[in-house]
């Protein structure tokens, strides 16, 4: 019969079934008898003991099978005067070792003198050393069985196996009086490890498993059940030692054998309820995290059905929504939440998700009982049964409506600001334009006219003609060179030929030479060949505009440019020593708007220190990086 064919119950009548036949359990009032023999005169294990001295103080019936040698005829006597002869010397070594230790013992041995593998397992207390073993010659279930009670025997140790495979039951007999426990079958090695099998371990071997923090209990529950008089089982659950030092958690049932109303042994079972436990603890830590999320998030939170109907909500769905708990419970959340403004995709995006019982989420907008708009990111996900069925879906609401406002207003802040910035290009092209206009209309175009009469006046006048066309000569020379110094003012030189720092040097040495203001240019030793040509030529626009304000404004007669550089930003300080300003909106004039709007391409940072007889200081922060390419498209200018 399969495994899964039985259910939790019925292993356990099982379990109880072959307890009763094998020890004979007979219920007399509320008191159960012991008429039987010893869990150690049943189990196919060859069992013995002795003490200190070698005397063998017990030998049950499968140690006078294997061994061919009865009860009678060995205890009483010394072990060793009896087989010292015959033994391998490995036995001897190994059991001579036992005493010395107080943890199981395990070994395999051929004795030649049998012609069989011994399979030996030894344990000592207090003053007493068990041996538990198997040979090769006598297998524990043997195939072919004689005599009816043999065979029943063989069935009920064949299913007392199987139970104890399938339910992690480990079987055990205690005895009261010598405070010794029988570990029967192997049940504790497989489960818990220790190579004990069929062998008596001390009370106090047991005791010292039991979790510390359970001990007192446990230990004040088995006296009040073993004093009592009157109750048949001890149960309980607590956690035992494995042997490599895990805990693992177990349910102990026993029950309580009475001799003339005492109590004498405990026939029972403990059972690793590790797995049960942990998934309970689990479960109890979920909920109450839960409970405490649901009393004190800030989120919403929400649980319907498979169908999408309100089963519950918390306080702060309540608090966002405006609706309470009652007037929710039962309706589709799209019944009242959402507007004319939701946007239509996203409804449709979350219908299909939980039609399809997958996971969403979203950002969505909905209106409050008030009528108030909100927005939310929502996330859900669907709760399956045990038979894979969505019957639930629980979401989380977040109210992100700051956010999305504050978004909308700096995405308007940021239109605006473009707008100024666009219109502040044009106005600087405009300006170019009209300077460079007046400079070829009242200069340039004055001298053209000069040198052309000069040179008219040279055909004509034979005698003065030398002189005429060497001024004609001289003032379109003059043109040629103003013509250039509006170029060099217009375009700087690629970078890729001569470098920001060369042509800021250039830039002060044209102005220092037409000018009296002395300025001092210092690089910090910093290396331009981090700057891409877009960030040189912002700097340079920004050095060239200042310097102009200062020529236009300052009447100052010393100023600096400083270039530094830290981690991922450069820092541009132009200072100069002139009469200052009050700063006020209305006197950012253009060069500034137009330093300002170079630096807000980069999302740098431009500060301004003056005070009237203080100078002027202008301090601008850039990232190092490109910017975005449509941003610099009047970059040139």
């Amino acid at each position: 019969m399969p495994v899964s064919w039985y259910s939790k119950r019925s292993i356990r009548q099982m379990t109880q079934t072959i307890l009763s036949h094998t020890t004979r359990i007979n219920k007399t009032g509320n008191k159960t008898s012991y008429p039987g023999k010893p869990i150690t005169e049943i189990v196919p294990s060859g069992f013995f003991t002795v003490d200190r001295q070698w005397t063998v103080k017990y030998w049950n019936k499968a140690a006078e099978k294997i061994i061919g040698v009865l009860a009678n005829d060995i205890v009483g006597k010394n072990f060793w005067e009896e087989f010292a002869a015959i033994l391998p010397i490995g036995f001897y070594t190994v059991y001579h070792k036992a005493f010395l230790q107080d943890i199981p013992g395990h070994f395999e041995e051929y004795w030649e003198e049998t012609g069989a593998w011994f399979d030996v397992t030894t344990w000592y207390s207090g003053d007493t050393l068990s041996v538990s073993f198997k040979s090769s010659n006598y297998p524990a279930y043997p195939e072919h069985q004689g005599g009816h009670p043999l065979k029943q025997l063989k069935i009920l140790n064949d299913l007392y196996r199987f139970v104890t495979e399938v339910t992690n039951d480990c079987l055990w007999e205690w005895n009261l009086e010598t405070k010794q426990i029988f570990w029967i079958d192997g049940g504790h090695k497989r489960v818990f490890g220790y190579p004990v099998e069929n062998a008596l371990i001390p009370q106090s071997f047991w005791e010292s498993c039991v979790h510390p923090n359970d001990k007192g209990r446990i230990m004040e529950s088995l006296t009040g059940s073993i004093m009592q008089g009157s109750g048949n089982v001890w149960e309980e659950e607590y956690r035992f030692k494995k042997s490599n030092g895990d805990y693992a958690y177990v349910h102990d049932r026993g029950h309580i054998i009475y001799e003339q109303d005492k109590a004498v042994r405990m026939i029972g079972a403990t059972q690793d309820i590790s797995g049960r436990k942990i998934i309970e603890m689990e479960l109890l830590e979920s909920e109450k995290k839960l409970a405490l999320l649901a009393r004190q998030t800030v989120n919403a939170l929400i649980l319907t059905d498979a169908e999408g109907k309100i089963t519950w909500v918390n306080d702060s769905f309540s608090r966002i929504s405006e609706y309470k708990s009652g007037e929710v419970i039962g309706r589709g959340i799209s019944s009242f939440l959402q507007g004319k403004e939701t946007d239509p995709s996203t409804l449709q995006y979350l219908r299909k998700r939980i039609k399809d019982q997958l996971p969403f989420e979203c950002e969505i907008l909905n209106y409050s009982k008030s009528g108030r708009k909100y927005w939310i990111h929502v996330q859900g996900q669907p709760l399956f049964d045990e038979n894979g069925i969505c019957d639930k879906y629980f979401a989380i609401e977040t109210d992100i409506t700051t956010r999305i406002l504050l978004e909308t207003k700096l995405a308007e802040e940021r239109r605006v600001k473009q707008k100024e910035i666009t219109a502040a290009v044009l106005m600087a092209q405009e300006k170019e334009r009209a300077d460079i206009g007046k400079e070829l209309y009242d200069n340039l175009n004055q001298v053209l006219a000069a040198a052309k009469l000069y040179i008219q006046k040279g055909k004509t006048d034979e005698n003065n003609r030398e002189a005429n066309l060497e001024k004609s000569i001289k003032l379109i020379g003059g043109v040629i060179n103003e013509i250039r110094r509006i170029a060099r003012d217009l375009v700087i030189p690629s970078t890729h030929i001569i470098g920001l720092f060369d042509n800021i040097k250039n830039l002060v040495a044209d102005i220092t030479t037409a000018n009296s203001l002395k300025i001092k240019f210092d690089d910090n030793g910093i290396d331009e060949s981090g700057f891409n040509d877009k960030l040189q030529m912002t700097i340079f626009r920004i050095v060239q505009e200042q310097l102009n304000n200062i020529l236009k404004h300052a009447k100052a007669s010393h100023a600096t440019i400083s270039l530094s550089s830290q981690k991922n930003k450069v820092t541009l300080l132009i200072t100069d020593d002139g009469q200052g300003a009050v700063m006020t909106h209305s006197n950012n004039g253009l060069g500034l708007v137009n330093i300002k709007s170079r630096v807000s391409l980069y999302d740098g940072i431009v500060t301004i220190t003056t005070k009237p007889g203080e100078g002027f200081t202008l301090k601008v922060v850039l990232p190092l990086g490109m910017p975005d390419a449509t941003l610099l498209r009047n970059e040139d200018v």
